[in-house]
């Protein structure tokens, strides 16, 4: 009774802030995880923000069990398991009556991860713990395109541990305070009985790794991008300080937002190491479009195509050269499809995201000139219209209707 008061204090602190948000929902919770068995436990109290809905779904790890829904938010709960989604649960709860503020209180445990996840991302043991939402460990809305904010107090028994996350963190009494001011599909965190930590000018790098291959080259890259994209696009609005976390894994790697995850970097050359970093710091601006849309592609691209250019600047021509022929290649004999088109309902496959689409930017490029190409991504970067047809519009408005209108018949081949 007394964490849950506290839980119910801390929703009633957070709701004139709430009220500011563009978030979908947030996030309060207690979780508590036992490093050695790998079980977790957690108490959420869930603020919907959306005064219409009436309904909600959420996805959960089916490892988890012992649910309870209940909340002044809550008309009815229920725990299902659909067909076709092996590893999840459906939390569907019917909402209260309509309100600003309807509160979802939702608890569970089990055994999170029973057996390894295959990309090693995800895991809990006695000297590390990694997790994100690749491992549904905590609800996230079936839709995949809401976001939340989240205060999370995430307890595992012991002090001493040091922790990186997409927010803010804070060590408390046998764990960590974790803040996420910024609405996200994600609370992704890594906890560590040590890191090798770096501290440099708009970034830190928290290494994971006995030996430190590489980290020069990560260093140089980190550096290098940070002042390449705030030169172009962060007058205003500059990057936030970048979490860079190295770890021992050969593969798998990923990012969200400023919280960037490598694997061993030790063999990677300087080119890819900037293309990588300037792509997900780049995703600081680049991330407006719907991520399950036929938009996306906007996203990625851009985000592609400003690393290409940041090793350009870096590293000289013939590495953006051979960076884009490389491109070229890997696509050479496949029949992707077209990138966008009027009407299109599914978002396009990865390679016409990431390579592509990155090559037709670089023809616009060369149509319309360096000096306006950035012109063109800063405009689109600070417009409302994050579809195509507003891309395709700013387009129009900064280079004029004729490269407007070939560029769509690009995408469109």
């Amino acid at each position: 009774m007394k964490s849950l008061l506290v839980f119910l204090l801390l929703v009633l602190a957070s709701l004139p802030a709430l009220a500011q948000s563009n978030a979908d929902y947030h996030y309060s919770g207690q979780v508590f995880i036992d490093p050695a068995s790998g079980h977790l436990r957690a108490d959420w109290l869930i603020t919907v923000l959306d005064e219409t809905a009436t309904k909600v779904e959420f996805k959960i790890n089916d490892s988890l069990g012992n649910f309870h829904i209940a909340g002044s938010g809550v008309a009815s709960g229920s725990v299902v398991k659909e067909s076709g989604f092996g590893r999840w649960w459906t939390l569907r709860v019917t909402l209260a009556e309509p309100a600003p503020y309807r509160v979802i209180q939702l608890s569970y445990d089990g055994v999170l991860l029973p057996e390894p996840m295959d990309n090693g991302i995800n895991s809990i043991g006695e000297e590390r713990i990694e997790l994100s939402v690749d491992s549904f460990w905590f609800p996230i809305d079936e839709r995949f395109a809401q976001e939340f904010s989240a205060d999370l107090d995430l307890r595992i028994g012991e002090d001493g541990w040091q922790g990186v996350t997409t927010g803010e963190i804070t060590a408390i009494d046998g764990g960590f305070r974790i803040h996420n001011a910024d609405p996200r599909m994600d609370i992704a965190l890594t906890l560590a009985k040590e890191f090798h930590v770096t501290e440099a000018d708009g970034f830190t790098v928290y290494d994971q790794r006995e030996h430190r291959e590489g980290t020069d080259r990560l260093l140089a890259a980190a550096r290098f991008c940070v002042d390449f994209l705030n030169s172009h696009f962060g007058a205003d609005d500059p990057l936030p300080v970048g979490k860079i976390l190295v770890t021992e894994r050969a593969e798998s790697g990923y990012a969200r937002e400023n919280y960037i995850v490598f694997t061993d970097i030790a063999e990677t050359e300087p080119a890819p190491m900037t293309r990588f970093v300037c792509h997900e710091f780049a995703h600081y601006w680049a991330s407006g479009a719907k991520f399950d849309t036929v938009d996306n592609w906007i996203n990625e691209a851009l985000a592609e195509y400003l690393g290409a250019l940041a090793v350009r600047t870096q590293l000289g021509q013939e590495a953006f050269e051979d960076m884009l022929e490389k491109f070229r290649e890997q696509i050479a004999e496949m029949e992707l499809p077209h990138v966008w088109k009027q009407g299109d309902t599914e978002r396009t496959p990865y390679l016409v995201q990431y390579r592509k689409a990155p090559l037709l930017l670089a023809e616009l490029e060369q149509r319309i000139g360096a000096k306006l190409f950035i012109e063109f991504v800063r405009a689109y970067f600070e417009s409302e219209d994050k579809t195509t047809p507003g891309l395709l519009a700013v387009l129009e408005d900064v280079a004029g209707t004729d490269h407007r209108d070939a560029f769509e018949e690009m995408l469109g081949q």
